[in-house]
């Protein structure tokens, strides 16, 4: 088999001098993706540099991804004999880190690996974190790490400020194209702060690149974020998680099934076929997910195939998806989830997700996909534009 020649890339772990660390007392914001390109961890490397930590903040899943979404992270008290401290707990008001906890530290280093997606909560976190970095005037050090979909191309409207919640915080589209370090600089600078902030920049990336491109290891970076692929549709595949079908979350295939008790596979795949959506195909296929929705029931619906991953637009794809589905369907425990989403309760997930009053108008009254793509597009033309000053590659 030929093996194509990774290239070489340096993410911002692998080019920060720790010994600047030196004396000075530490916090981390990390999880098991703080690796360097060598696969070693980020708790390692400061232990190997006599560098003591005093406090880990870990996101949702915890440190180690263990809980699933939603999932209150009852976390270990410490690892390796350092306290770690949750961000993801059973309240609201658990996002986000006491304010007491900012005495054991001078200095913040975040380090996890995002995924491009506005709703991936990951930079949520940090971003969360920052506004308390405002006010206490701690520092913070990002580790940059890349846009594994690539930081060229982006999709979606800009988030709303009513829509703001845990699955979209800062005002950018569903797709947002930037790297870790760019979106800290994005939120740093429209949300005009001041506090003392380092970004350590990548060395050897390309925008249109996607993370398979490198010699970087690739670590799932959540429970149902298996794979690079998983990534790409997860834009627009996490839509389903605002309904009652099935994303295949207790499967090992999350986000590339979708399915629904008494369905006819065969029909689906032929409804959805006959949409004629490019760059990705549906074929039948029955399942049983072992946990979440229709937990241990056997069901049945598509799984669905990406054909070319630099030209999928995987929001459109699943607005369609959804839209097609509903219109001729009625689930008898409802379309739509009710139960509250990420802590919010006021506010359907499927219109959080959406985040944008008249593209949660036009899907709900079926629009046409012409003039659904044609308003994507807008938003799309004036995000781009908006984000140049903030992209450092």
């Amino acid at each position: 088999m030929i093996q194509l020649q990774k290239k070489t890339l340096y993410q911002g772990i692998d080019l920060f001098n720790f010994q600047e660390l030196k004396s000075k007392k530490i916090a981390l914001i990390v999880n098991h993706t703080s690796i360097n390109k060598d696969g070693k961890s980020i708790i390692s490397i400061l232990k190997e540099n006599n560098i003591k930590v005093n406090v880990i903040f870990s996101p949702e899943h915890g440190f180690f991804p263990v809980a699933q979404d939603m999932e209150a992270v009852k976390e270990r008290k410490e690892i390796e004999g350092i306290e770690i401290v949750s961000l993801y707990g059973t309240t609201k008001n658990s996002l986000k880190p006491k304010k007491s906890f900012f005495d054991k530290f001078d200095i913040v280093i975040y380090d996890i690996q995002d995924i491009g997606s506005r709703y991936y909560t990951y930079l949520t976190t940090l971003f969360m974190f920052m506004d308390i970095l405002e006010i206490t005037k701690k520092k913070l050090i990002v580790f940059d790490r890349i846009n594994p979909i690539n930081g060229a191309k982006i999709e979606g409207t800009i988030l709303q400020e009513k829509f703001q919640s845990f699955v979209g915080y800062a005002k950018i589209p569903h797709r947002h194209g930037f790297t870790t370090g760019e979106a800290v600089n994005f939120y740093y600078k429209y949300k005009k702060m001041s506090f003392d902030v380092e970004i350590i920049k990548i060395k050897g990336w390309k925008r249109n690149s996607f993370f398979d491109e490198y010699d970087l290891p690739w670590i799932p970076t959540s429970p149902n974020m298996p794979t690079l692929d998983t990534a790409i549709i997860y834009p627009g595949a996490c839509l389903i998680e605002g309904t009652n079908i099935s994303e295949g979350r207790g499967t090992t295939f999350p986000f590339f099934v979708i399915g629904l008790e008494n369905e006819n596979s065969f029909r689906l795949t032929e409804e959805l076929n006959n949409l004629e959506i490019k760059n990705v195909a549906f074929s039948p296929l029955e399942f049983r997910p072992m946990f979440q929705k229709y937990e241990k029931k056997r069901i049945s619906g598509v799984f669905i195939t990406i054909k070319n991953r630099n030209k999928i637009k995987p929001l459109r794809l699943f607005i369609r998806i959804l839209q097609t589905i509903k219109s001729k369907r009625t689930l008898k425990q409802g379309f739509f989830r009710k139960k509250a989403y990420e802590f919010e309760e006021q506010i359907p997930a499927i219109e959080l997700l959406l985040g944008d009053d008249l593209l949660i108008k036009m899907f709900y009254e079926n629009a046409d996909y012409s003039e659904i793509d044609n308003y994507i597009s807008d938003s799309e033309k004036q995000f781009l534009e908006q984000r140049k000053e903030f992209l450092f590659y």
